[in-house]
């Protein structure tokens, strides 16, 4: 009889759980962040731009603010929610840095309509079980672009607000106007997608933003036989390549950030100014509408080799989640060290791993 009341309790507890799980899934998926004792306020782009506000479009603005007054600086992770190591090292600021001087923005999961999807492209799971600090956690693994149901029907082919067509929205590409890395400066009464760029650009101009830096990820350079042309051919070229806006001083600040990290950890790694046949990308929109020095920095993700058969996005022998996150740590440090030198306001950050600490500890000792 005891068994048997046993397993009636077990039964009727999976049936609540499924109950539950079913309600949880009903309601719009946020990714987890859990804030460190550095956050001081917390904030949403509608704050920015209000007819985001009850929208999927709208995303959680985490502000890390130090006593003495000095530089803001803004990290931008998950304008393409398929691209990890931009969300998880953009966690792991708001997770552990504390400011002592000036202040630091955060919007970790910046395209917060393409996490609650899956990604189109790939057959990669929506959720990846990791450990940290209490126990265990999920990370995200959402689509590139904002949701069709969050916006409407594509246009067959997308042309930019200044006119442009984008390079790569030849023919059928119209899907590309959900992406919020095209759609820079946005427009506010534009489509959501244009409102959420927008939204970044008045944060931008609001807050006083002076360097920003955008984490996302690219195809890895490995070397693969390509099941087109049976030839060995290597993959992408923008895996380590940091984008600067034109201007002088970003393209100063970001030569220097690549030769002393290339250097401090015996890597590779490139530069490149923004292409200004390129309509729409945050480094160079946001830095050609404002006085802030705006950057985006690519690390090698499997998930984005389309040759491969089942990627590991965390624990590849070559591109784990340690090397990729840390990579964006160490350039984002570097960038914010050296343009402390040359300004007089500054941001001034404890708490944060370098590249080296998180590849020996991994982001388990990084995440709440």
């Amino acid at each position: 009889m005891r068994i048997l009341r046993f397993r009636r309790f077990w039964a009727l507890t999976a049936v609540l759980v499924v109950v539950l799980c079913t309600s949880a899934w009903a309601a719009f998926f946020r990714p987890d962040v859990r804030p460190g004792y550095g956050v001081t306020r917390l904030g949403w782009l509608s704050d920015y731009h209000a007819p985001l506000r009850g929208t999927h479009l709208d995303a959680p603005v985490y502000y890390i603010e130090g006593e003495k007054a000095g530089a803001t600086m803004l990290i931008l992770g998950g304008a393409h929610p398929r691209e990890l190591a931009g969300h998880v090292a953009a966690l792991i600021a708001v997770e552990n840095a504390r400011a002592v001087e000036g202040r630091l923005i955060v919007v970790p999961a910046l395209n917060a309509s393409g996490y609650g999807i899956r990604d189109l492209a790939t057959n990669i799971p929506r959720f990846h079980k990791v450990e940290c600090r209490s126990g265990f956690r999920y990370l995200p693994f959402g689509d590139r672009r904002v949701d069709v149901a969050d916006q409407g029907p594509d246009p067959v082919q997308y042309k930019h607000q200044s006119g442009a067509i984008i390079p790569n929205s030849r023919g059928k590409d119209g899907n590309e106007m959900r992406n919020i890395n095209r759609c820079y400066p946005g427009l506010p009464d534009g489509t959501p997608t244009q409102q959420a760029a927008y939204a970044v650009m008045e944060l931008v101009r609001k807050e006083n933003v002076g360097l920003a830096v955008d984490m996302h990820e690219a195809d890895t350079p490995s070397w693969y036989l390509s099941r087109k042309t049976g030839e060995v051919q290597q993959g992408g070229r923008l895996a380590y390549m940091l984008v600067c806006n034109p201007k002088e001083k970003a393209m100063e600040l970001g030569a220097e950030a690549v030769m002393n990290v290339g250097a401090n950890l015996g890597m590779e790694l490139k530069m490149e100014p923004s292409n200004r046949a390129f309509r729409g990308l945050s480094h160079l929109e946001i830095g050609d509408a404002t006085d802030c020095l705006s950057f985006l920095f690519e690390t090698p993700t499997p998930a984005l080799d389309d040759w491969r058969e089942n990627p590991d996005i965390l624990t590849d022998r070559t591109y784990p989640i340690e090397h990729r996150a840390g990579l964006h740590q160490e350039v984002f440090q570097e960038l914010v060290r050296l343009y402390n030198e040359s300004h007089e306001e500054r941001l001034v950050l404890e708490g944060l791993p370098t590249y080296q600490v998180l590849v020996e500890q991994g982001i388990a000792a990084w995440l709440n």
